[in-house]
């Protein structure tokens, strides 16, 4: 899993002391606790030296407390501006609103249809930023994680030498999704390729890496995306209709040379999600007014839910209910058990119907008694020994790209109707506090923590255990809802709790927009060997409690649902992934963030032969064609692995109706006009009668017994048209259809 993200360092912190001349001190009672995260009602909180390298070692000092990491997917995210946030508000946020912020920091994207605001705060501004009027919430912008494997720079660059061309190809890396999937045969026999289809993708950026291994301009000329220099032809320009204002992994091109592999007559389009979920919404109405007929995505934002739809998954709704197919990566973040009791299974997440309260771990007992605080922890044995800790191991991350290790916590109540307040923490073998996180304000109820794995080895691993403690400062709340744990990263090796018992749910690790109903939600095989699901590749179901936010109203029934759809990963490109054996140059892309692309594709090919084709179209024939991926994992239904099956591209397009036929206007059939005869004169007895032409009409018999005469144009005594306007006359015989006309002569003609 690729992270882009930044942390509160060096210089940066500069800006964080200063605050802004336009904001004034909060009030005694305006000291944001009731709106601030905790996370950032604590930096408030900080007296931060005015020398950035001390400020930036007093921040390290309080990673504990703030339950971060020095970098990673819980870490703040910097800017000289100040940090960025995402703002709940109340009602769609007016210019004035807007402008509000604007005195106070930067706004960075605006979703007000879904009542969000990303934006980036000097710390010193925070708390007045939280006391403005029409504000629920001012959350920490964690930095959204994207669903694939970005190359290891460290001992890649001697790979970087340009790859063989492929007999008989004018690209210079294979398409080596395109017959696993099925492809050729389907292009063939169909005549597509995607022409006038226009495929949206949303990631994290599309050239701004400070250290690329490709431009976009040797990608087309390579044949790997289409372009003016394209050597197959493909000259449609990409066109990147919003790009990241920082530097990100290039994901988004990735998805772009996968894309052409598959539909390379289609139209890409690009715009960056990065940031908070108000740059989702921005990035889905970017594609939108620039005429997608069917989007991806592959990001995940922590911020997002478990029981309700938010922002990010309310825009991929509205996109499908505006007849745009949309397909979005399931994530990477499924861990499937290697060591321990709980070997074989799949332990990504763990869940309870109920908070259960038991005391808590002397350690946490103690933080609690320090802080002036009263609480109790979870329980997490369904049996009457009461245990407050879920022992879990991970492998030793210190040397990895990523070190970090993230869980996300949260529970079974509408934003804004929340009355619990929960905590979480992660003890080491000592039962030592390693990481803690402030407690929420209430109404919202989510939390993530992150910490730094570095006991035992990659193999074995090292025990932690993590701990749910719940305030109860204010009084103990009548509510005990729904809790689940997500362990995101596919990082964790063995769980304490690995089995579904006493109504406690152990695996699924689809989240958030991943997993809304209307998206179709993609899980990864490899295209090395598609019947084998990829142990990351995430796990259903998501399951739908409340009405989408700001709605505070529970479901009438449960929703669940994703994934939807197996598609493949493993794709090759010239810069992204990791190093192919013996094959200098080529990188190979996996995770679900090439999966989700590898559909959307193919989907591309079928609104070429079909262009009428709705959102639910689209999902009905991939999913009663796609073909069964064998692999499950033990106690965990295939549905909830690999969703209907792999993408089949051709028994995709067998199914699919013809798309409407266009009606041709049909001319009316002009009525001649009636002739008007021309009064004859009565004589008079003094008047000398005219003598009256000669008629050189030929009186001819007609169907009807009387007389009609040729020659003439109009309409005779039995309604038939004479003349120029002569009806058509279909004359059907063994050869053909000869259609004549008469002409103005009243000749025929062909």
């Amino acid at each position: 899993m690729t992270v882009v993200s930044a942390v509160i360092t060096g210089s940066l912190v500069t800006t964080l002391l200063a605050g802004t001349a336009a904001s004034a001190a909060p009030g005694p009672d305006d000291d944001g606790s009731d709106t601030l995260s905790g996370r950032l009602l604590q930096v408030t909180q900080l007296d931060l030296s005015d020398d950035p390298a001390e400020a930036s070692r007093q921040i390290d000092e309080q990673s504990v407390t703030l339950g971060t990491v020095d970098g990673g997917p819980a870490s703040l995210q910097v800017s000289p501006g100040g940090i960025a946030v995402t703002i709940y508000y109340t009602t769609p946020p007016t210019d004035g609103d807007l402008a509000a912020i604007r005195e106070l920091g930067t706004v960075d994207d605006v979703a007000a249809k879904y009542l969000v605001v990303d934006a980036t705060i000097p710390a010193a501004a925070l708390a007045t930023v939280a006391a403005l009027p029409n504000i629920a919430y001012v959350l920490e912008n964690i930095a959204p994680t994207t669903s694939g494997v970005s190359r290891d720079i460290v001992g890649a660059r001697a790979e970087t030498t340009s790859a063989a061309r492929p007999t008989d190809s004018c690209r210079t890396i294979e398409a080596n999704l395109a017959e696993p999937l099925n492809v050729p045969f389907a292009r063939e026999l169909y005549g597509v390729d995607g022409t006038g289809v226009k495929i949206g993708i949303i990631s994290d950026s599309y050239a701004t890496r400070t250290d690329p291994l490709s431009t976009p301009e040797q990608d087309i000329a390579a044949g790997l995306l289409p372009g003016d220099s394209n050597p197959c032809g493909y000259a449609q320009p990409v066109q990147v209709v919003k790009e990241s204002r920082q530097a990100g992994s290039d994901e988004g091109r990735a998805m772009a040379q996968l894309v052409h592999s598959i539909a390379p007559g289609s139209t890409l389009l690009f715009a960056s999600g990065s940031g908070g979920q108000a740059g989702f919404v921005d990035a889905v109405d970017a594609l939108t007014h620039a005429g997608a007929d069917v989007i991806v995505d592959d990001l995940g934002y922590s911020g997002e839910l478990m029981f309700q739809d938010g922002p990010a998954s309310n825009a991929l709704s509205d996109a499908v209910a505006d007849g745009i197919p949309f397909f979005t990566a399931a994530g990477n973040d499924t861990s499937f058990a290697s060591v321990g009791p709980s070997t074989g299974h799949v332990i990504s997440s763990w869940e309870t119907p109920e908070y259960r309260p038991t005391d808590c771990p002397p350690s946490v007992a103690a933080y609690l008694r320090d802080n002036e605080m009263t609480g109790d922890c979870l329980d997490f044995s369904p049996s009457e020994q009461a245990d407050p800790t879920d022992t879990l191991t991970y492998p030793n991350l210190h040397n990895q790209a990523n070190p970090s290790a993230t869980i996300m916590l949260q529970w079974a109540q509408a934003i804004r109707a929340s009355d619990t307040q929960l905590m979480a923490a992660v003890l080491d073998s000592d039962g030592k506090i390693l990481r803690i996180t402030p407690s929420q304000p209430l109404g919202l109820p989510l939390q993530t923590l992150a910490f730094e794995p570095d006991q035992g080895d990659l193999r074995t691993g090292g025990e932690y255990d993590f701990v749910v403690v719940r305030n109860t400062t204010d009084g103990i709340p009548a509510s005990l809802p729904r809790v689940k744990a997500i362990f995101t990263g596919s990082y964790l090796r063995g769980a304490e709790y690995f089995e579904n018992t006493g109504g406690d749910i152990v695996g699924p690790s689809i989240y958030g927009h991943a997993g809304t109903p209307s998206g179709v939600s993609v899980v990864a095989a490899n295209a090395a060997d598609p019947s084998v699901i990829e142990l990351f590749s995430g796990t259903g179901p998501l399951t739908l409690y409340f009405e989408p936010f700001p709605s505070t109203k529970a479901l009438p029934q449960p929703i669940a649902g994703a994934p939807t759809l197996t598609g493949l990963d493993g794709v090759w490109t010239n810069f992204f992934g990791t190093p192919v054996p013996d094959e200098p140059g080529t990188y190979s892309f996996t995770g679900t963030s090439a999966a989700a692309p590898s559909a959307a594709a193919v989907a591309a090919l079928g609104l070429q032969k079909n262009p009428d084709l709705t959102p639910a179209q689209v999902t009905a024939a991939l999913t009663s064609t796609s073909r069964e991926v064998p692999f499950i994992f033990p106690g965990v239904e295939r549905k909830d692995v690999t969703g209907s099956g792999l993408v089949d591209a051709a028994g995709f397009l067998s199914v699919l109706p013809a798309p409407t036929p266009t009606p041709t206007p049909v001319p009316p059939t002009p009525v001649p006009p009636t002739p008007v005869p021309t009064p004859t004169p009565v004589p008079t007895p003094t008047d000398t009668p005219l003598p009256q032409p000669t008629s050189t009409a030929v009186p001819v018999p007609n169907d009807a017994g009387g007389t009609r005469e040729l020659g003439r144009t109009g309409t005779s005594a039995d309604g038939a048209l004479t003349g120029g306007v002569l009806g058509a006359l279909l004359i059907v015989g063994g050869l053909g259809v000869v259609l004549l006309r008469r002409g103005r002569t009243g000749r025929p003609r062909l």
